[in-house]
């Protein structure tokens, strides 16, 4: 045993004190205790390994043993409130006197010295002066006191335990005893280090209740379970949660992610065990397709022709099928009501040939997009930088927050420190993601207030420069608070991308369309609005070919996901200026 041979006297008192003195009896220290004659009681729960002695302080002769048996001692155990001993003629100034290898523990709730060393107290009471009792509890109820075991054992009698373990070791090179000052508020605290530290990375700044190890999280609490019991749930490592869940799923769940399939079978049969849910999954959905079909009854179809009175044929007939009409052609339709003279001819009489000329085909469509006229040019290019700069942050935007304003670590260990606190910040991250959509859906409303005041232009020109202010803000002053809310002119920026581009697209129609009106107009058939709104809108699928295929390597190069934010303000005001010189606005 570690301290066989090293002799220990403790007096008699409440929990902190006898757990110490058990902990030392129980790696081999030899302990007598010494109980006052009016406190015997019956046999202690915490006087494991130790003997006993019944000795009244109070008195000369009784003194005189104390003094007797911490001559011989390694270390004395003392309970009682600062000054006591002292009264007695038995503080450590006497004892060690007689015995300057003594090492003297005093245990107390408040320590020594300080406005409240005198004062009597409680596990609870420690625990509240501590700090500690503040963060324990659930949400929105009283915080309570888990038993009394944090501040009388684990802050007191644990505490001074170890600092008389270190007192015996320093002792070895020193020769000399000390005086341990154990107070069970101070002892507490220090066990709490950790929660203090960890607050402002985010691993405790919700209030209590509200964390992922205080009962906030989902994966890291207690259920209760059908026959009235309750379950304890600890799975914060993805691996084990996403075998929660799996499990939670059931039959089906256990079926595609609980089983090892790596070992069976049908795992070694089909590859992997990601192959096996795909099989699995293919399954499910084949026989919920079949029986979908089966249980459908089938109504047959009439021949809608038939059913048409002859005299209502000319005014309702559809458009044929056999008939080739223009694309684009938006002269067809005026004041809102179209020409059935001309939709049942379909349109300009023309031969059948040059019907079939007429026919959208892949070269028509490449030949219109490089007839494009410039000022549509501009807009998709002005589309496509905003797209660009847009992505560019999404798309890391989380792992921004993991990293850059959390200073977590996502490569660290699934149970490290660093690596949950960069799941927090991921997952506020994804808070900040609903802020940018919730602000969208609020400014979309609004633009129709702000196009009178500053008219498209001033919008276009607004979203672009409000994003890239906001995202070279927080690339070069990342914080939580600022980055939640410059998650609101992310917003602005999407807002704008789905409305000024196309709103300008029917702006150009409308005015192309005035022309040929009033007979200015070009020659020849008119462009298609739907043909414009799709070319502008495939630069979004444009911008996530430029994203994906440079982002990464960009990242990679500099060593940091700060990068990007950085790089999605330079396009946009890139952008801003783009849309302020080239794109045409129409007053």
């Amino acid at each position: 045993m570690a301290l066989r041979g090293i002799t220990v006297v403790e007096l008699a008192g409440l929990a902190p004190v006898p757990f110490c003195g058990m902990v030392l009896a129980d790696f081999g220290a030899q302990v007598v205790r010494v109980d006052r004659p009016a406190a015997r009681s019956g046999p202690s729960r915490l006087a494991r390994g130790k003997r006993s002695l019944v000795v009244d302080l109070k008195q000369p002769r009784g003194a005189a043993v104390l003094r007797r048996l911490c001559a011989r001692a390694d270390v004395m155990l003392e309970p009682f409130r600062p000054g006591v001993m002292e009264k007695l003629q038995l503080g450590p100034e006497i004892l060690q006197k007689e015995n300057p290898r003594l090492i003297y523990a005093r245990l107390s709730g408040f320590g020594q010295s300080g406005r409240f060393s005198k004062m009597a107290g409680h596990d609870i009471n420690y625990l509240a002066l501590s700090g500690v009792l503040s963060r324990i509890g659930r949400s929105g109820e009283n915080p309570y006191a888990p038993l009394n075991l944090l501040a009388d054992f684990g802050g007191g009698g644990l505490m001074c335990a170890m600092g008389i373990i270190m007192a015996l070791f320093e002792r070895t090179r020193s020769g000399k005893g000390q005086v341990i000052d154990a107070s069970m508020v101070e002892g507490t605290a220090y066990l709490s280090s950790f929660m203090w530290k960890t607050q402002e990375t985010g691993l405790w700044e919700q209030p209590r209740g509200q964390n992922m190890l205080d009962g906030g999280a989902p994966f890291y609490t207690t259920y209760r379970t059908a026959d009235g019991g309750f379950m304890a749930v600890g799975a914060i490592e993805p691996q084990f949660y996403e075998l929660l869940i799996k499990g939670l799923g059931g039959a089906l769940g256990y079926l595609l992610g609980a089983i090892d399939w790596a070992h069976l079978e049908l795992g070694r049969l089909l590859g992997t065990e990601f192959q096996v849910m795909f099989f699995f999954s293919s399954l499910v959905l084949t026989l919920c397709f079949i029986i979908h079909l089966c249980s459908i009854p089938e109504a047959p179809l009439r021949d809608v022709a038939k059913d048409i009175p002859p005299q209502q044929a000319p005014q309702d007939l559809a458009l044929s099928s056999d008939k080739m009409y223009e694309y684009g052609s938006i002269e067809k339709v005026k004041n809102g009501y179209v020409n059935q003279e001309l939709v049942l001819q379909g349109g300009k009489t023309k031969n059948p040939a040059e019907q079939t000329q007429r026919t959208m085909t892949l070269r028509s469509l490449l030949r219109a997009l490089r007839s494009m006229p410039p000022h549509y040019r501009c807009l998709c290019i002005s589309h496509l930088i905003g797209w660009t700069a847009f992505l560019s942050n999404m798309l890391f935007f989380t792992d921004f927050m993991g990293q850059i304003v959390y200073h977590g670590d996502p490569y660290g260990a699934h149970n490290s420190t660093e690596f949950l606190i960069y799941q927090r910040g991921v997952e506020v991250g994804c808070w900040g993601l609903c802020i940018n959509s919730m602000f969208s859906s609020l400014y979309s409303y609004f633009q129709k207030v702000l196009v009178p005041c500053i008219g498209l232009k001033g919008l276009y020109f607004m979203g672009y420069l409000l994003f890239g202010l906001g995202t070279g803000f927080i690339g070069l002053f990342p914080n939580v608070y600022s980055t939640l809310a410059m998650c609101t002119l992310f917003g602005v920026m999407s807002s704008t991308l789905y409305t000024v581009p196309f709103t300008l697209i029917a702006v150009y129609h409308h005015e192309e369309q005035k022309q040929r009106a009033l007979g200015g107009g070009p020659d020849g058939s008119s462009r298609g609005q739907g043909l414009d709104c799709a070319a502008l809108t495939s630069m979004v699928q444009l911008a996530q070919i430029l994203v994906g295929g440079g982002l990464g390597l960009l990242v990679n190069t500099a060593g940091s996901v700060v990068v990007v934010v950085i790089t999605a303000s330079a396009v946009a005001l890139i952008g801003c200026c783009f849309v302020a010189l080239f794109v045409r606005y129409v007053d």
